[in-house]
This record gives C-alpha cells, structure tokens and sequence, in this order.
C-alpha cells in the first residue's frame, strides 16, 4: 500500500521518467546540514532573540515570549536555506534521484542522477541514517528507511 504522501511523489514525478517506467519504492531524503542542526539553529535565535529584546529593556511578559518563538522560526527558516531535499525512486528500470525545492513541498524540479538498478545506499540505522548517493551525502529519516532497504536487487522482485 502507497501511503499518501508517496502517491503524491509518484504522480508528480512521472514527467521525469521514462514512458512506462513504473515505480516500485520512493524515499526522500535530504542533504546539506545535519537534520539535528536544524533544532540548534531555532535554539539560537530563539536564545539571541531574547538577549536582544533584553538588551532593549523589551523582555517583558508576551513580547518576549514572543520576539523568542518568532527569532527561533527565523532560526529553523534560516536552518531550511542550507538544506537541500531529495526524493529517491526505485524504477523497473533505474534508481532516479530528483531534486526539490528548498520551500515548495513535494515538487521535483530535475533529475539529478539516474542510477542502475540495485544501488545500495545502506545499512541504515537511528533517526536520521547518513547516506552517500549520487555524490552527495544525504539523511534518511526512519520514516523512510524501511523503504531503503528495499533498494537491493533481491527485493525488488
């Protein structure tokens, strides 16, 4: 069963395929900083925010609760700039590697590399799995890696 999300991938990939290509497995991954690094980058605006607002003698009570919550949205927008997303599909044919928007959901904006068929990328463990594909060092979150796995050609009969 294709959850919902993969659907998604699926249908809006298919202009990057061939003419019957069939996909078997999606994955999405993503490169750039450590995905851990994004929960810094809200701490420490969130953090630097508040010190400023300090600094000002503006702390006080709800503006500075929330001059901090929208310092640490700016930290996780920031932390989103030097992330870059990737989608993975396992064809009848190849393994497609697609390149999406840093900010517009699950929309491919090119192919990145098309791989042979049984590419490994694993083995995979913990919430975030390192993984090195197409040249790029990319992370599997666990929701995911399951579907990695399945990239060896034994399992993709």
């Amino acid at each position: 069963m294709i959850s919902t999300l993969s659907g998604k991938v699926i249908g809006r990939a298919q202009r990057f395929l061939e003419p019957d290509e069939r996909v078997r497995r999606v994955v999405l991954a993503q490169g750039g900083i450590n995905p851990r690094l994004r929960i810094v980058f809200f701490m420490v605006a969130a953090v630097g925010v508040r010190v400023l607002l300090t600094a000002m003698g503006e702390a006080e009570g709800a503006a500075g609760l929330l001059g901090g919550f929208l310092g640490g949205l700016a930290g996780a927008f920031l932390a989103n700039g030097f992330t870059t997303r990737r989608g993975v599909l396992v064809t009848d044919r190849n393994v497609v590697v697609l390149e999406y928007g840093r900010f517009a959901g699950v929309r491919p904006i090119r192919v990145i590399a098309r791989l042979p068929q049984g590419t490994r990328i694993g083995p995979m463990s913990g919430t975030w799995a390192p993984i090195e594909l197409a040249g790029e060092r990319l992370w599997v979150h666990k929701k995911w890696q399951g579907d990695a796995a399945a990239f060896t050609p034994a399992q993709l009969g």
